[in-house]
Order: C-alpha cells, then sequence, then structure tokens
C-alpha cells in the first residue's frame, strides 16, 4: 500500500494503512539503478514459448479494464480520452478503462470478482495489507513472462532488478512491480513537533514506552472535537514495523501477516512468537487509554485519511503527504515542525520488501499482453506519464520547474481534478514533486546509501500445496488474531483460543511449507 497509514496503507499504506499510503514526487539520481536490465525476466519466456506466439498483438483496439482502490477523480473522463488517444497515435492499440472500488469494500469485491471470473484485466495488489503470495495461491493471477519479455522493453530498463525479483518464482512473472520509493524508509514514523512542543515534549521518543507516554500527554491537551489518536486502522493490516526495531531480534520480517523470519531464516507462526506478543501490548496499553481509535476495528479509511492529511496526530507511522492540507490546520507551519524519526535510530535501516506494490493481471483476462504493452506505453517518456497520472497540462495539474508540479483543484479547494497516486502505479524515473513537499515526505524518493537489504526481501510464499489452510488460516486472523494484535483485546485472556484455531486451520502445517520454500530460496542464492 502506500497506505502507509494502514501499517501501516499503505502505513499506514493501512496503514497504510498506509501505509499505505500515496505521495506525488521526484525521482532521485540514485534511481539511474533503475536502467540495469532485467535478465531474470528475459529468462522467464523464450522466443520459442507458444504463450508469446498467440499475444501477438492485436489488430483492433484492445479495452484495458483496471481495477483499483479508491474514488474516481473528476476529470478521469477527460483524461481518459486525451490518454487514449495518445496510445493510438503511439501505435498501442490499447484503451483504458479504470473501475474505483471503495476503500472500505475494496478486499471484499475485488475477491467477489476474481472468485467469479469477471471479466476484467488488471488490479492492483499492496503486498502490506493483501499479499501477491496470497493471490498467487488462489490462482487469481497470470504469469506475464511471456509478455514481458517481448512487449515489455521499457518495463525492463525502468524498473530494477532486485525489484523485479519480489516478483518472480520458478521462472514466472506475477505481476509489474511499482517502484515508486526507497523501501528503507519503512520503520520510519513522522513526529508532529507543533503537537509535542504544545504538551511539553521535547525530545522525540526513541523507545515504546517514551513514545506511549508522549501520545498520552498530547491526548491530555485541548483538541476539541478532534482526537489526535495515533491514526492506524485495525483489521488485516501489515505488522507495524515501526516498534519492531525496538527489540533484540531485529531485524526480522512479517510475510503474509502470518509468517515471521529472523535473521538466521528461521520460520515461526507470527501470532505465537514473543514479537506479536510485544506488539500487541504496545496497543493494548494505546487502546485502554483511549491514544488509539475506539473504533479502531471499522473505522473507514476515508477517516484516517482525513487525520493523517490534517495532522491531527502526535506521531504517523509513515510519511506525511499533503502539506496544503496540513497548513489548513497549522497555518504558521514550517518543514521542521514535521521530522521522519525511527526508534533505537543507531540500529541499521533495512529494506523488507522489494516489491510492496504490484499491478497484477487477473488470471481471466482475455488480453494480458495489453496490461504489459500499457505500462510499458506508460514508462516509456515522461510525456506519457505526465498524462496518465496527473492528467491535462493546464486543466488539472501545472509543472513547476523541471520536475515539480501544482496539482489544481475543485470548487472546494480540497480535492485534486485528478490524480492517479503514484505509490499505485508510478516509477522514481518520472515522479514529479511539489514544491511545498514536506522533507519528511521527501526522504520516500532518495535512495539510503546505508541501508542494508534484508535476506529474505525478495523472497515470496507460494501458498499453492497449502492454499485451503491459508484461507481458514485467513479467515481466524480475521475474527481472532487481529482484535487481539490491535490492542481492542487482552492478549493473556484470548491468545490461547485464538492460537489453538489457527492450529486447527492449518497454520503448522503453513509454516513447515514456508520454511522448506525458504530454505531452498537460500540454497539459490548461494
Amino acid at each position: 500500500m502506500k497506505k502507509l497509514s494502514m501499517v501501516s496503507i499503505s502505513s499506514l499504506l493501512a496503514v497504510s494503512f498506509i501505509a499505505g499510503c500515496g505521495a506525488t514526487n521526484e525521482k532521485p539520481e540514485a534511481s539511474a539503478s533503475a536502467k540495469t536490465e532485467d535478465k531474470s525476466v528475459k529468462e522467464s519466456a523464450k522466443p520459442e514459448d507458444k504463450s508469446v506466439k498467440e499475444s501477438a498483438k492485436p489488430a483492433e483496439v484492445v479495452t484495458l479494464k483496471y481495477v483499483l482502490p479508491g474514488n474516481e477523480p473528476k476529470e478521469w473522463a477527460a483524461v481518459k480520452d486525451a490518454v487514449d488517444k495518445k496510445l493510438q497515435a503511439d501505435g498501442v492499440n490499447v484503451k483504458i478503462v479504470k473501475e474505483y472500488i471503495d476503500w472500505g469494500a475494496w478486499e471484499q469485491k475485488l475477491n467477489l470478482k476474481l472468485s467469479t471470473g469477471e471479466d476484467f484485466d488488471m488490479f492492483h495488489v499492496m503486498n502490506d495489507w493483501i499479499s501477491l503470495a496470497n493471490y498467487i495461491g488462489r490462482g487469481a493471477v497470470k504469469d506475464v513472462g511471456p509478455e514481458v519479455a517481448k512487449y515489455g522493453p521499457e518495463l525492463k530498463k525502468a524498473i530494477p532488478d532486485s525489484v523485479w525479483s519480489g516478483v518472480q518464482k520458478d521462472g514466472k512473472t506475477f505481476g509489474i512491480p511499482s517502484y515508486w520509493y526507497e523501501p528503507a524508509v519503512d520503520g520510519s514514523f513522522t513526529a508532529n513537533r507543533i503537537l509535542l512542543n504544545q504538551a511539553g515534549v521535547t525530545d522525540v521518543p526513541k523507545t515504546q514506552e517514551e513514545m506511549l507516554a508522549a501520545m498520552e500527554k498530547v491526548m491530555s491537551t485541548d483538541h476539541g472535537a478532534s482526537k489526535p489518536y495515533l491514526p492506524i486502522r485495525g483489521g488485516l493490516r501489515d505488522a507495524s514495523d515501526v516498534l519492531h526495531r525496538a527489540y533484540d531480534s531485529y531485524p526480522f520480517a512479517v510475510k503474509d501477516k502470518i509468517a515471521f523470519i529472523d535473521k538466521d531464516g528461521k520460520v515461526k507462526s507470527w501470532a505465537e512468537t514473543e514479537e506479536f506478543k510485544k506488539d500487541s501490548a504496545f496497543f493494548r496499553t494505546a487502546y485502554q487509554k483511549k491514544l488509539t481509535n475506539p473504533d479502531i476495528l471499522v473505522v473507514k479509511q476515508e477517516q484516517i485519511d482525513k487525520q493523517i492529511n490534517s495532522a491531527i496526530y502526535p506521531f504517523l507511522f509513515g510519511t506525511p503527504n499533503n502539506v496544503n492540507e496540513m497548513k489548513k490546520t497549522y497555518p504558521n507551519m514550517k518543514d521542521e515542525d514535521f521530522t521522519l524519526q525511527r526508534l533505537n535510530p543507531d540500529k541499521p535501516h533495512y529494506r523488507m520488501f522489494n516489491a510492496k506494490n504490484v499491478n497484477a493481471v487477473a488470471a481471466n483476462s482475455k488480453h494480458p499482453e495489453a496490461a504489459v504493452q500499457f505500462l510499458n506505453w506508460l514508462y516509456t517518456s515522461q510525456e506519457n506519464y505526465d498524462l496518465f497520472m496527473y492528467g491535462i497540462e493546464g486543466k488539472t495539474y501545472k509543472k513547476v520547474g523541471d520536475r515539480g508540479i501544482e496539482y489544481l483543484k475543485d470548487a472546494d479547494g480540497k480535492t485534486n481534478l485528478y490524480l492517479q497516486e503514484d505509490w499505485m502505479i508510478g516509477n522514481l524515473k518520472y515522479i514529479r514533486i511539489d514544491p511545498n513537499t514536506l522533507s519528511a515526505n521527501k526522504a520516500l524518493f532518495v535512495a539510503d546509501p546505508n541501508a542494508k537489504t534484508f535476506f529474505a526481501a525478495d523472497f515470496f510464499f507460494d501458498p499453492t500445496a497449502v492454499k485451503s489452510e491459508m484461507s481458514n488460516i485467513q479467515a481466524v486472523y480475521t475474527s481472532d488474531i487481529m482484535p487481539i494484535y490491535d490492542g481492542v483485546l487482552d492478549y493473556d485472556q484470548k491468545s490461547k483460543a485464538a492460537i489453538d484455531k489457527l492450529k486447527a486451520a492449518g497454520i503448522d502445517k503453513v509454516i513447515a511449507e514456508y520454511q522448506k520454500q525458504l530454505d531452498a530460496y537460500k540454497a539459490s542464492k548461494k
């Protein structure tokens, strides 16, 4: 995601939702590494592959239906018309249709489309929300290796090998990754120095205990009807990597929300680890002290987004991304009022994911080549990118300098007339940045020269052998595990019964399969 707010959407995400969670920014100089040609994609399809022969460029214009979360921008119809004309003028016989699904119904409606075999072509995957491995296990995505090899020369230039590896397994390519940010930023949080200073907190916390104490002080000040909750949304969000730097076992990764992978390559059931228990204790304290939304399990993403955009929070798990809205809350704010921080800042920075956001081709797509042709066109030039991502110059946005941008607003002065979020389908080679963007957000788009890559960053699990167990486990996570993780239910009182349900659902079999595949992955890297 980026829903970094859903963590995250993305984060946050959701996070992120975090995260997830989307910003529109510039390409750093270090993104020149994206020019490295992806040999693994080339090798995923040989010229004689039958699937490539059958994917000949269609004689007639093909409609590409792209399903994505969010709400349709006001000027999408005008932008779509311009995009379709440019595609055909460039010899790409594709026209695009976007179907937006409201965030609150995203998972349910997308799953329904996939399970009923509805006719559409491409959809967005947020690995920090519902993982690519999950969709692969359900047989919901198509291997597009042959199409990328034939129709994706610009894709292979714009996306580095390390990012491609996050969507590839056993010679197959299960999607087109969005190379839009520096993954080492994950694990950071934004500190609102304005609210912290008003509450008498002058030092940014370096431990979980200090963070909780600071949040409590901020909450005790008068903020009227708007409460400065920690902006997170419950449910099947990703594990909160912001907290993990506090543990001696760091670095470790939590994959697919169920598998804990330690630095030595040992896989455990996430809900049965000491780290899960510690995370839950943090959120339990926050929930009991009313530092998180009392409706955390049902709060809508739109509510979280509104809170984040208004910057009514002491801390944000992720980065801020709407400085104009923030200034309505804090007219005199300065860049240094919002800073990017980490718990235990002396510990190294790690990249835990190489492909957090992916655009996958649905298994039932009749035109997988159209998705690849479109994305290849998108990453061919700045002109193409600007048109699809930002719209019509002078009508939906204005260029500012070489790589800057000003988004034009609707009559309400708040809503962009058009924007396709970079975090969904963007690329560092072309991203534009609002000149007013905060430094805390710009960090997303600057390579971290000192960051380390966790050994399993590009490993992803193929759940085919345990897909029924995975489905049952996800159901238990939703009903029993996440309410504990989010702090709504007490760990000591509820964890045993919840873990018993996980055992009955087949968690041990899944973790054994996870270990088997991770061992094979490690052996392949020697």
